[in-house]
């Protein structure tokens, strides 16, 4: 009996080995693509030979043309970024600590932007505001008409330093909110109660106990939305280039793809941009280590609901309208658009039919390959970075404490890098040379699993935390291998955690468009290359069409997924 016992355990031993070899080894590989092509890119102009490429950066840096993108770059930014993270903040409080919190909201508030691929969500927005065809805007001028006030356009511009925050803010509002929710989940409730037990009101609760100790969560979800807001590049080339603002994000795009491509000064921008952000990131530890913060409550501390009395209406309200503004109104717009011959203003049934689905559908060979190419991309996207995410944070867990932390800074670390530096770093590493999958889907896959892996770890992370130790440690009693308690244990447990991050992961990579602009080929189309090609030729009722097919295809893949999971627990 000792004998087999024995054996068994050698067996686990050994098969337990190679799982942590496994992962370390997938580890290394992740981190060295994430490291390895921004060192290409920066060695292949800082380190040329004959200097000339150095100086061509110099003086692009250096040009009027170049500061003022730099200048709007950050006024834009850094408003968008303040402005999401007093929305996002105010509805995280609103939906965790008081009774005005709606249940669907928590979960539908991360997702609302990204239902509808980036591009069209922007380009519905143009249609409800344009100055002179907008939706909106000519139902505004028909109630003003009768007020006796005439407007030929607007009277709302979208097309301005004002139009272009408010919808980038939009789109920036969810990242700061998950954050800042997660945050006051795990904060003790006792701290706030204690507040309201000797007196205080809720906002002043809210002010001088929730805020400050919930400060380093709100730093981390600055620099996490200031992150996307500097590489969010659906919005500049819509809005911003009809207000004629060009952002840091698109000035990039087009040096690597107008006509004569400037690589060095594309180069130079990203540099730049990178830069200003791992300064950020510095600051920020900085910051949060020179100051103590409020204690992190455990598992089944529930906090008490602050009773918001006659705002609590308000409140609801608020949250509400916000959902119809994100996702309802502009979807709306899409669909009348996609069902008109050409886009204009009023809306007549006799002017309405599905003409552009059937070209889009049926005649539309580039359209076609676009949907089937992203679909597939963001099914085997969200697949693998899940998986990978699963076995990392697995082996995290079983390593010393150190190591871990090691482990969730590293598969952090390309959520500090902004996506437009790391589409320019693919590029330069795999556009040539011993390695050439430029216009391939497998340069897209790469670009779209290193750029969701700090999402995907937070989702498997989160996963893994629902499933107890003390199951892991009775099946290694049980001389039972790493590989078999993932298998059989830790992936079972941790399935519906693992799925809401592959819904996450499957609606973000399936209309990516950022790292998509820069990476994407002719001969591999997907669905936000095409978008933009449609955007910029003027053909918005195709446009508008297949942003409508792209928005049912993800909520029946999702829908699908989701029922068959459910589907899968019942059994089990």
């Amino acid at each position: 009996m000792s004998l087999v016992s024995a054996s068994t355990g050698s067996a686990a031993a050994s098969s337990t080995r190679l799982f942590n070899a496994l992962a370390v080894v997938l580890l290394v590989a992740m981190l060295a693509l994430v490291i390895v092509p921004i060192g290409v890119m920066l060695a292949s102009s800082f380190m040329a030979g004959d200097g000339a490429a150095v100086s061509r950066m110099a003086d692009a840096i250096a040009s009027p043309a170049i500061l003022k993108v730099l200048l709007d770059t950050f006024i834009v930014v850094i408003a968008s970024t303040t402005l999401a993270l007093c929305i996002g903040a105010t509805f995280a409080w609103i939906n965790e600590r008081t009774d005005a919190n709606l249940g669907f909201a928590a979960d539908i508030l991360p997702l609302v932007p990204l239902l509808v691929p980036q591009i069209a969500g922007v380009t519905g927005w143009v249609t409800l505001l344009s100055p002179q065809a907008g939706f909106l805007n000519a139902a505004l001028r028909n109630v003003l008409a009768a007020f006796g006030f005439e407007f030929d356009t607007g009277p709302i511009n979208i097309f301005s330093y004002a139009g272009l925050i408010c919808v980038m803010t939009l789109y920036l509002v969810p990242y700061g909110y998950l954050i800042i929710s997660s945050a006051l989940q795990q904060l003790n409730p006792s701290l706030e109660e204690a507040a309201r037990i000797s007196g205080a009101s809720p906002f002043k609760t809210l002010r001088r106990v929730t805020l400050p100790a919930i400060k380093p969560a709100i730093m981390n979800a600055a620099i996490i939305v200031f992150i996307f807001g500097i590489s969010l590049f659906s919005v500049p080339i819509v809005i911003g280039t009809g207000a004629g603002i060009d952002l840091l994000s698109v000035r990039i795009y087009r040096l690597l793809y107008n006509y004569p491509p400037r690589m060095e000064q594309a180069i130079a921008l990203s540099f730049i941009m990178m830069v200003v952000v791992q300064a950020a990131v510095a600051a920020q530890v900085l910051a949060i280590r020179s100051r103590t913060h409020a204690e992190i409550a455990g598992k089944g501390q529930a906090a008490s609901r602050v009773e918001l009395g006659r705002w609590r209406g308000v409140a609801m309200t608020s949250v509400i309208i916000y959902l119809l503004l994100t996702a309802v109104l502009p979807l709306i717009a899409l669909v009348i658009v996609s069902l008109q011959p050409f886009w204009v203003p009023t809306i007549s049934i006799d002017n309405l039919n599905l003409q552009n689905f059937v070209f889009v559908l049926f005649e539309n060979n580039l359209s076609i390959r676009a949907l089937v190419n992203s679909i597939g991309l963001g099914i085997v996207a969200a697949t693998l970075g899940m998986l990978l995410s699963a076995i990392f944070v697995t082996y995290a867990r079983s390593v010393g404490t150190r190591a871990q932390a090691m482990i969730e800074a590293l598969t952090a670390l390309p959520a500090t890098i902004p996506q437009t530096v790391t589409g320019v770093a693919i590029v330069v590493t795999f556009s040539g040379g011993i390695i050439n999958l430029h216009g391939t889907l497998a340069i897209l896959l790469l670009a779209y699993l290193l750029i969701s892996l700090p999402q995907s770890m937070r989702s498997a992370r989160a996963a893994v935390s629902q499933v107890g130790q003390d199951l892991v440690e009775a099946a290694k009693m049980a001389h039972a291998s790493q590989f078999r308690i993932f298998r059989r244990i830790m992936f079972p447990l941790m399935r519906p955690g693992l799925v809401a991050g592959w819904v996450i992961l499957f609606i973000y990579t399936s209309g990516e468009l950022t790292a998509s602009a820069l990476l994407a080929g002719t001969g591999n189309p997907v669905v936000g290359i095409v978008l933009l090609d449609l955007w910029e030729n003027g053909s918005f009722p195709q446009l508008a069409a297949i942003a409508v097919i792209m928005t049912i295809l993800d909520m029946v893949v999702v829908g699908g997924i989701l029922r068959f999971s459910k589907l899968r627990s019942a059994i089990s």
